[in-house]
Parts: C-alpha cells; structure tokens; sequence
C-alpha cells in the first residue's frame, strides 16, 4: 500500500483528490505543504498530492516555490471541479451568520458572496480546518466555507451551495515524488 501525504486534514480538498486519484492507498495528513513536501522529499511517503493552480484564484505560490527549487518532480497531474458551500453547526440558519471562516485561496474564490452579506473573515489553514473550528466554537453566527464532502464527515449543515464567484472552479493537484 502507499503512502500519499497531502496537506490538511481529512476533508480538505487535497484529501478529496487524492482519495479520487488512489482509491486503495493509505493517506497521511501533514500541517502544512512544506511539511507534506519533504515527507516525500525524506523518502517515508510515496507521494504528495499538493495543489497547483485554482482556476479563479491562481496559483499557488508556496508549492510552486517548491517544485521549481526542490527534488521533487511532478508526475502526474488531476483537476479537481471545486465547489465552495457555506457550513454552519447544527440549529444555525443563514440569517445568523456574520463570520465566515476558510482557507485563503477559498475566500477569495467566494470574495463577492461574503463582501455582498458584509461577513467578517477569519483566515485559517484549510477549509477542513475551518470546518472543524466552527464545531468547537459553538457559536450560529460563525460559518465556514467548504466543500459537501467535508459538511457530510462532520455533520456540518449546510446553509448555501455553490457560493464560488464561477460555476467553471477548478483546483489542479500535482502529484510530487522523488525522481527516480
């Protein structure tokens, strides 16, 4: 069985991806790209499934810097169709929301959604994570933005779908390994 690391935590989307690219494998979670990076980079994991590219949000910086630099070659690619939905903890309703929290790149994909309601943003490492912070905050009026899959494995409501700027969202993954 091998080991693919991806950053994040079960839900995210580089979770998604790679369960949709390697049904059958073993999927190891890391803190952040760099940490999912040199995993592979150190030779304990097969593969990383890291994101490139958002249709709308551009590309990602921080592992783009890592594969020009790194020892890492990309070896496959997979796009992603992501759709952002607006997540609330059970008994919340659209109404009470006035904090919405995300990964970056996920708030920006939504950028009008939450400037037309006025929502105040907190920033967070990945919109699994975000997901997981509105359950331990207990709080209706704290929201996040992420995907169906992640509302379903935390029994998060969902309060709207689909609220990207574009119907067209795609997030490319690279999957990295050491050259060999």
């Amino acid at each position: 069985m091998k080991r693919i690391a991806y950053s994040g935590i079960e839900g995210c989307f580089a979770h998604i991806a790679a369960r949709k690219l390697f049904p059958d494998e073993m999927y190891v979670a890391f803190g952040s790209f760099r940490q999912a990076y040199d995993a592979v980079a150190g030779g304990g994991y097969d593969m990383a499934v890291l994101p490139i590219e958002n249709s709308y949000a551009g590309k990602v910086t921080e592992v783009a810097k890592m594969l020009e630099e790194g020892k890492l070659k990309v070896i496959d690619t997979y796009s992603l169709p992501v759709t952002q939905n607006l997540l609330g903890i059970r008994g919340s309703r659209l109404g009470d929301i006035k904090t919405v929290i995300s990964h970056p790149k996920a708030l920006e994909q939504c950028d009008n959604y939450i400037k037309d309601r006025g929502y105040e943003v907190i920033r967070s490492t990945n919109t699994a994570v975000a997901a997981k912070e509105i359950i331990n905050r207990r709080n209706m009026s704290v929201a996040a933005i992420a995907s169906l899959e992640t509302a379903a494995m935390y029994g998060l409501k969902v309060l709207e779908e689909g609220i990207n700027e574009t119907d067209d969202n795609i997030t490319t993954f690279a999957v990295v390994a050491l050259d060999v």
